[in-house]
């Protein structure tokens, strides 16, 4: 379906603004409901950031999502509703006596992600989710390589599900499992890679993340202003700057306490 309407409404987005100047709810009231299953599944990645920042003992209220961070504490003391993905996830959680981390965030992610590849039947949101899972497949063999760890044991979303992304998910794990190159060998798939590796500081390699994957939206959605996958890569692009600003308004709150002494 062509979206005229909605897409002519739209704001314009820029990578850095800071303020968002659309409510979801003026947005979904024009999306058919068999699109509104593919929105949903792009939703659902606001909820596990809540999910992921809650277990890390911070609170983010996220405009953006289907449920809400009171939703989200409830549920953390005692799993019972929502995606069973991520039901799972926390009652393991519970049975497990290691605490929440890198690796438990990557697992989660790599949940969601699975989730998401094996519901989604759009092609730009199939694209979208195995990208984003190989960048955060890179970034954690480069966080586990610098730890003296084996990448092969710390990679999310390894599965059959796992399929779509630019370079097979099979290929891709070989290569961060074996290769001993700075760069995994995989410059020439993924040009940005030796940047990121390089960037050490971590709110420029956020910065930099935030970059490739808004690259890989204005690369990948197409010519059509009024397709349906526009509307995707701009709530797309509407989630990435949400985190981000929920981000800097948390550091600058933490800066201010540390200022105050509390």
């Amino acid at each position: 379906m062509k979206y005229y309407f909605l897409a002519g409404y739209l704001p314009e987005l820029q990578r850095d603004d800071r303020k968002i100047k659309v409510r979801l709810t003026e947005l979904l009231e024009y999306i058919e409901a068999k699109d509104l299953e593919e929105i949903n599944l792009i939703l659902l990645g606001q909820d596990v950031f809540m999910v992921e920042k809650l277990l890390s003992g911070k609170t983010f209220a996220m405009q953006h999502a289907l449920f809400n961070a009171e939703f989200w504490s409830e549920q953390i003391k005692s799993p019972q509703e929502g995606p069973d993905f991520i039901l799972n996830f926390l009652r393991e959680s519970h049975d497990s006596s290691a605490g929440f981390g890198p690796k438990s965030a990557d697992r989660l992610y790599g949940a969601y992600y699975d989730y998401v590849l094996s519901e989604t039947r759009n092609g730009l949101i199939r694209g979208y989710f195995g990208f984003e899972r190989d960048l955060r497949n890179i970034l954690t063999a480069v966080r586990a390589r610098k730890k003296g760890l084996d990448p092969g044991e710390h990679l999310v979303a390894d599965g059959a599900a796992a399929d779509e992304g630019l370079i097979s998910a099979g290929t891709l794990t070989e290569r961060l499992c074996s290769s001993n190159a700075e760069d995994f060998g995989l410059s020439a798939d993924y040009p940005w890679v030796e940047s990121l590796i390089a960037e050490a500081y971590p709110p420029k390699r956020q910065e930099l993340i935030e970059q490739i994957l808004w690259n890989y939206l204005d690369e990948n959605t197409g010519d059509d202003p009024f397709h349906f996958n526009s509307i995707l890569s701009y709530l797309l692009k509407v989630q990435m700057l949400e985190k981000r600003l929920a981000l800097s308004e948390e550091q600058g709150a933490a800066k201010v306490r540390k200022l105050e002494g509390r």
